[in-house]
């Protein structure tokens, strides 16, 4: 029976026993490495809002919370001297509601495929509105990076630096959408219509309101009961991991490992005196690292 220290020596230092390149650097090893990162992306798909008695351990992709979104768009409003939102509960009624509703009839729009739009949901949730807007986001890891996508898109930028509007509600919702388990947040802008006002549009919306029929209505209300069975709801704390992070962990782990054997190899062999009909390990090292900023620097998400 073989050693330890043979075994791993066999895996990472060049010798007879794997013909003088590092068992690790072979072209099945690095097969082996990639079959067993899949088979980890497999499980983190598959253990996705994984939970204890302590809440979320495996969240779904991101570490939004809805405080952490109040707090950012109202600093972008303070940069611009403007008053902060303050949280209100029928406008975080209404943003659940309407984010609910996108899981249940899986679409990723202002406006749903019955025609109801967000004002339906602002109204059912009792709030009287003298002007609304909302701003959609989903598959983003974290807030800044969110918040940083809004205020880049001119229509959403122009809702978080909007003075007309007073109040904010904020919904962050784990779900599976067209077969991606992901994050999906809906933030409702409003202000609360005096006696005989009349309500108008967002800056980031449509220019009119179209009024849903009353059989369109009906589907809705039975869209958003349903939803209300949709496993996942409002996201009030952030999970410990989540899978894009273990992901990032994981794959980055086996490039630093792969990295560090390139590097480890290229000193045994430039202090020996044979020769190998193999690739160069500097372009390896440099291919590794161009995908080790890539891993690192990855952003993902979309605004709507």
């Amino acid at each position: 029976m073989r050693k330890l220290s043979d075994i791993v020596a066999h895996i990472f230092h060049p010798r007879r026993s794997n013909n003088h390149r590092p068992r690790l650097l072979h072209p099945e090893a690095l097969f082996f490495v990639v079959l067993i990162a899949s088979g980890f992306v497999a499980l983190l798909h598959l253990f996705s809002g994984l939970t204890s008695a302590n809440g979320s351990i495996l969240g779904y992709a991101s570490t939004i919370t809805p405080k952490q979104v109040i707090e950012a768009t109202n600093q972008e409003r303070a940069q611009l001297g403007l008053k902060p939102l303050q949280l209100n509960q029928s406008l975080t009624q209404a943003a659940l509601a309407k984010g609910q509703n996108m899981f249940t009839d899986q679409y990723w729009s202002h406006t749903a495929p019955d025609g109801v739009e967000p004002w339906y949901f602002i109204q059912q949730a009792g709030y009287q509105y003298r002007v609304a807007g909302e701003n959609l986001a989903r598959d983003f890891a974290n807030t800044p990076n969110m918040v940083a996508a809004w205020m880049a898109s001119p229509t959403h930028r122009a809702n978080i630096v909007n003075s007309k509007y007073e109040e904010i509600g904020i919904a962050v919702i784990d779900g599976s959408l067209e077969g991606y388990e992901t994050t999906l947040v809906v933030q409702m802008f409003g202000t609360q219509a005096g006696v005989g006002a009349k309500p108008v549009l967002g800056d980031a919306d449509e220019a009119k309101v179209v009024q849903a029929s009353g059989d369109a209505v009906k589907r809705s209300q039975a869209s958003i009961l349903a939803s209300l069975l949709v496993p996942g709801g409002q996201v009030e704390s952030p999970p410990l991991f989540t899978p894009l992070q273990l992901t990032k962990a994981f794959f980055l782990a086996v490039i630093i490992l792969i990295v560090s054997t390139l590097i480890y190899d290229t000193f045994i062999i430039g202090n020996r005196d044979s020769i190998r009909i193999v690739g160069k390990n500097l372009a390896h090292i440099f291919l590794f690292i161009a995908v080790m900023y890539l891993i690192i620097f990855f952003r993902g998400g979309v605004v709507g």
